[in-house]
């Protein structure tokens, strides 16, 4: 079984007693696994990672599987329905879940569905097709905040009145940089970046210095492997200089390793990095800001200093890059963005993906399944201890936010439960109330003017949480 999960298992014994002598008020839970398949449907994007279509699926079969094993040793029942070819385009047949123990669903058959799952996971916002399952039910996965209009799926969930949304952005403790669901994309993401790189250095046969600014899930990920190819001598991190407690964290995590250093900056330009960049190897670019636009770091002249064979790697060009070029406007998407880089940055070869993970689905599904398994185990748990959605929604509310929650996988086993409550309780973003729905502050506030006045169009309420 999954290591997390077995842990988990041991900690629910050890607070809740054994299965034989715990009252259930549910023997048998459901999970949904939904498919990501209407998420960006745009024209293929030649050079940028094929089609923008989400092609992830939130968990893999084999996920599935030990799910399946914890719920079968706590001596309860879990269906686990997954919607036909949702994690197709990944490469999981249906089969693979049929195989698991799952069931497969047909979207036609939705509407009919007896009675309201427990859980229902995807790993993108709410698509449409979702409102069409009875309510009411826990919905766990992103959300994209700035993202809200009238006519999404998210939409269709809050005029339902009776689901419970969680943000998968939000679960953790994003106040102390815990945001272990998109956080782990981000690692992915920085491992993409590192392999870009290592392979770049072999095909030019070149061995050096490597810059990576941003000391975050990303830009550590991406020191790791760097640190394990044979062609890069020494790693230099950019962090911003303005948060202290950062740049000494990163320091801190690097320090046995002599070939990393560490450079505290602030602005664009910044005076040091005239010595840092000068002929390095590769830079990559893993700076984001909460809600809005990554910073910018540089200049395009500055990227000049760089050996002319350079590669450079925009994983920031999800939130419009991290170069600051006068001849590049400041609302063009990415997607105009990356071919005006590369033209710009020639000789040097720069590469950028909309959302690296997508473009590997395989991989980055079975890695946001490591990280979201334990709290798909922990939902389901409480479902079948409270008796379904409604009753975990009532005990959440009874645990107060705390944005700086212990990390469960740091924590002693007895205390892994009340550590996964807590990450979810920060990530719930919207759940009915006896007044009305209540919006968490989690949400911008842009997005909650935007909710408040579509709900009051609908004459439903908003509740203060």
């Amino acid at each position: 079984m999954h290591e997390t999960l077995a842990r988990l298992s041991r900690s629910i014994a050890h607070r809740e007693g054994p299965a034989n002598q715990r009252v259930w008020q549910k023997r048998h839970v459901e999970l949904v696994l939904g498919s990501d398949r209407e998420i960006g449907r745009k024209p293929s994007l030649k050079g940028q990672g094929g089609s923008t279509q989400e092609r992830r699926v939130g968990i893999t079969p084999d996920q599935v599987a030990d799910l399946r094993a914890m719920f079968k040793g706590l001596d309860l029942r879990l269906s686990v329905l997954v919607l036909e070819r949702a994690g197709a385009r990944a490469g999981y047949a249906d089969a693979d879940y049929v195989h698991a123990g799952a069931e497969i669903l047909g979207r036609d058959e939705l509407v009919w569905h007896d009675g309201p799952p427990d859980v229902v996971h995807a790993l993108k916002e709410p698509s449409a097709y979702e409102a069409d399952l009875p309510g009411p039910f826990l919905r766990i996965g992103a959300l994209h905040s700035g993202d809200f209009h009238e006519h999404s799926g998210f939409s269709r969930l809050l005029e339902k009145g009776n689901v419970t949304v969680f943000d998968g952005s939000n679960i953790g403790a994003p106040a102390a940089f815990r945001i272990p669901i998109r956080g782990r994309m981000s690692v992915f993401a920085g491992e993409i970046a590192a392999e870009w790189v290592a392979e770049h250095l072999g095909q030019r046969a070149l061995h050096g210095h490597v810059v990576v600014a941003g000391g975050g899930y990303a830009g550590r990920a991406c020191v790791r492997k760097l640190l394990a190819s044979g062609s890069v001598t020494k790693v230099t991190i950019l962090e911003n200089q303005r948060d202290p407690a950062r740049v000494d964290a990163v320091r801190s995590e690097f320090a046995g390793d002599v070939r990393v250093g560490v450079a505290g900056i602030a602005g664009v330009d910044d005076a040091a990095l005239g010595g840092i960049l000068q002929g390095a190897v590769g830079l990559v670019f893993a700076v984001a800001a909460p809600k809005g636009r990554a910073p910018h770091v540089l200049t395009l002249p500055t990227l000049n200093q760089l050996d002319p064979a350079a590669l450079v790697v925009d994983i920031s060009i999800d939130e419009r890059g991290a170069i600051l070029d006068a001849n590049a406007d400041p609302d063009w998407p990415s997607e105009r963005l990356i071919p005006h880089f590369e033209a710009a940055l020639r000789p040097r070869r720069y590469r950028a993906i909309t959302n690296m993970p997508r473009a590997y689905p395989f991989e980055a599904s079975a890695a946001h399944g490591e990280a979201i398994l334990p709290y798909l185990a922990t939902l389901l748990y409480l479902a079948a201890r409270e008796g379904g959605a409604e009753g975990v929604t009532r005990h959440l509310r009874t645990v107060a936010v705390d944005r700086g929650g212990p990390d469960p996988l740091r924590v002693a086993e007895p205390e892994l439960l009340p550590a996964l409550i807590q990450d979810l309780r920060n990530g719930m973003a919207v759940h009915p109330t006896p007044k009305g729905l209540a919006l968490a502050d989690s949400i911008p506030s842009a997005d909650r003017a935007q909710i408040v006045a579509f709900l009051g169009r609908r004459g439903q309420w908003v509740a203060n949480e």
